[in-house]
């Protein structure tokens, strides 16, 4: 058997009609384009090497798509900052196909491939500088053990693309398990044609949970698995101060994977409040609002579901939301600090940890590690409350078990993307040098709770702590 024998391809989604729930799509190859970087761990596991060679460049920048590629847009509609938008759709992003390999089954998507039926007043384009963005954003969701897409591989090119100024435009590859998305039941039910929506439910089904397939109440159960899978995606959100800046419910995925990098980033100081996205005037989208808002967007897929499922079942699948979500919470925390679930002083720590890294200044994302040890240059050892931290790190060590330290060391990061490191790796890439894309993302995938020099001079010299940050959906 050769390599490529080892990997299978599909394409199920062009099982469905054309031209009701996709159109096909030629992409529009870029420029003068180059390799940013290749995830090599992710290629390697997958056995993707095969299609990853270098003279394959013109494929993922666009130009002949691989004979195993089915390239096409998918329509969907949604909610955008709570308000009805509409028929929305793949504006910028292809639909590839699925490839197998052993047990990994991942949908494949490029990004940044020109203009789609469903594009409205876009160009289709992707621009270098956001594309970094999510390719080493995803990266690191993923070292922390948070369910993402994740980036395959990245080009860049000479293409000019105008947004704020003008930039050069990218593509991204980016694998997952679905991009099916709250916004593409809504897109029919609005649309009332529930055919199409029936079709695309059995879709759903078949593809995320295809156990449930055969199952006379199917839609109720298939409902509760997305109301779990989002309450732990939102947990692990809020567990690490990630914040996704553009929660509309086209951007929220039925597998509970963490998709559509725009304005993200991650709490400086710990606070509710903090909104990334300047769009955002009424802080719908901040840190602290995620949760509630995860369930208004499973209000708008429980509304899709109202001519199968009563209306009763649904309200009270909703209304558990907020237990399942803090069950998750606790979950995650408790590896996060190597606590045993049912330890009361979980609670009192986390209280700890809020209020030693509230203080402008301080970095949320390193309390885990400072509170548990872990050997490294931070920055927020000036501005921490020293107290109140040391009172967190006598309860941390009187209440950890010790056995649960393996699952603590693998998803406790030493280290932070902070949008300043970001900001210097794009003005690297841009000038010509993405030897620090690489070296980052070959430092999450060697671990994140271990010390990277990269990541140390990337992260000197911050910003003032109070001039805060905010960013764009172009971003």
């Amino acid at each position: 058997m050769t390599a490529r024998d080892a990997v299978s391809w599909s394409a199920p989604y062009r099982a469905l009609p054309e031209d009701i729930f996709w159109s096909p799509v030629s992409p529009e190859p870029l420029t003068g384009a180059y390799w940013v970087d290749k995830n090599e761990s992710l290629i390697e596991a997958l056995q993707l090497e095969p299609w990853l060679s270098d003279d394959l460049i013109d494929a993922y920048a666009g130009s002949t798509p691989l004979a195993e590629w089915s390239p096409l847009a998918q329509v969907y509609s949604g909610h955008q900052f709570g308000q009805w938008a509409g028929q929305l759709g793949d504006g910028r992003g292809l639909y590839l196909g699925v490839s197998q390999s052993g047990e990994h089954a991942f949908e494949w998507h490029l990004k940044g491939a020109g203009q789609t039926p469903y594009s409205r007043f876009g160009d289709g384009r992707a621009v270098l500088r956001s594309s970094i963005r999510e390719y080493l954003g995803s990266e690191y969701l993923a070292a922390l053990g948070v369910p993402t897409t994740r980036g395959l591989c990245l080009v860049g090119s000479q293409t000019p693309v105008r947004r704020e100024t003008m930039e050069t435009g990218a593509t991204l590859v980016r694998l997952c398990q679905s991009h099916l998305r709250i916004g593409h039941f809504e897109h029919f039910y609005h649309r009332q044609e529930p055919d199409h929506l029936r079709t695309m439910i059995e879709f759903a089904i078949a593809q995320l949970d295809p156990d449930l397939s055969d199952v006379a109440d199917r839609d109720a159960l298939f409902f509760e698995r997305v109301l779990n899978r989002s309450a732990r995606l939102v947990a692990e959100w809020m567990a690490i101060g990630f914040v996704h800046g553009v929660m509309n419910t086209d951007n929220t995925a039925l597998s509970g994977e963490t998709l559509d990098y725009g304005p993200y980033g991650f709490l400086t100081h710990y606070n509710p409040d903090f909104v990334i996205n300047h769009t955002d005037q009424t802080g719908r989208y901040a840190y602290g609002q995620q949760p509630r808002v995860m369930q208004w967007n499973l209000a708008c897929l429980a509304e899709t579901l109202v001519g199968s499922v009563s209306v009763e079942t649904l309200q009270g699948l909703l209304k558990e939301f907020p237990a399942r979500y803090m069950q998750a919470y606790q979950h995650s925390m408790a590896r996060r600090f190597a606590f045993a679930e049912d330890n009361p002083a979980l609670a009192e720590l986390l209280k700890l940890q809020q209020t030693a890294f509230a203080k402008p200044g301080t970095y949320y994302p390193e309390s885990f590690a400072l509170i548990s040890g872990f050997e490294g240059t931070y920055l927020s050892h000036a501005a921490v409350d020293r107290d109140v931290l040391e009172q967190a790190k006598r309860l941390w060590e009187r209440e950890h078990e010790p056995g649960l330290r393996g699952i603590q060391n693998q998803i406790t990061p030493t280290w932070m993307l902070s949008h300043w490191m970001l900001d210097r790796v794009i003005q690297s890439a841009e000038d010509g040098d993405c030897a620090p894309i690489r070296r980052l993302r070959q430092g999450m995938h060697q671990g994140v709770s271990q010390q990277l020099p990269e990541a140390v001079r990337l992260n000197s010299q911050p910003p003032p702590a109070d001039g805060g940050f905010h960013l764009s959906c172009s971003s």
